[in-house]
């Protein structure tokens, strides 16, 4: 494969904010709000009683922060979204494109890729976009459920729904998009142990 190390690189560094996030900003949150997961974390989502929990452990720990002087767990959920959460989306979907053409391009048959590898790029592609929008979407309806502006009012219980909605669509996409993508790398590795000629 001819330069696609930057295809790579950008794996790689997907893959970090991914871990970044995972083990630094989400659970530094969590552990401030009684160790409660974080929408975004809970790959079903959560019920209208367990949301209705996360949004009371955000407005008691928003108090205590006000009453210190220091940054509440709501305002760095909210950071998150704006700051590495908005990097990751389109870092996570532009590598599933990339992983899914560099599959294709690998391809040690001159004749090309078959038609069901290139369904597959073409379905890889398009979930990779539906996470994205997912992904946003989600954010700012979190943002609209337990960010600062909303921990003064009561719970939004009709926001849950289309929030579980959202975590469920974009694991889902996700998840399809990379089990898409192995099947693509499986085949490439069929086509490359098969004798020069003969058909993939």
């Amino acid at each position: 494969m001819k330069r696609t190390w930057p295809g790579w690189i950008l794996c790689v560094l997907t893959v970090a904010l991914l871990a970044y996030m995972a083990t630094v900003q989400g659970p530094e949150i969590s552990a401030s709000i009684g160790g409660l997961y974080l929408p975004d974390a809970v790959p079903l989502g959560y019920g209208t009683e367990a949301a209705a929990a996360l949004h009371q452990a955000f407005v008691s720990e928003a108090a205590k922060a006000q009453a210190t002087g220091l940054r509440s767990a709501s305002a760095a959920y909210v950071a998150m979204h704006a700051g590495s959460d908005l990097l990751f989306p389109p870092m996570l979907a532009a590598s599933l494109a990339f992983a899914g053409f560099a599959a294709l391009n690998s391809r040690r048959n001159q004749a090309g890729s078959p038609l069901s590898a290139r369904i597959g790029l073409g379905l890889v592609l398009a979930l990779a976009f539906a996470y994205l929008g997912c992904d946003y979407v989600e954010n700012a309806v979190a943002d609209a459920m337990f960010g600062l502006p909303s921990l003064s009012r009561a719970f939004n219980a009709q926001l849950v729904p289309v929030l579980r909605g959202l975590t469920a669509a974009k694991f889902l996409t996700g998840a399809l998009a990379l089990m898409l993508i192995v099947a693509l790398w499986i085949g490439r590795w069929r086509a490359g142990r098969k004798p020069a000629g003969e058909t993939v």
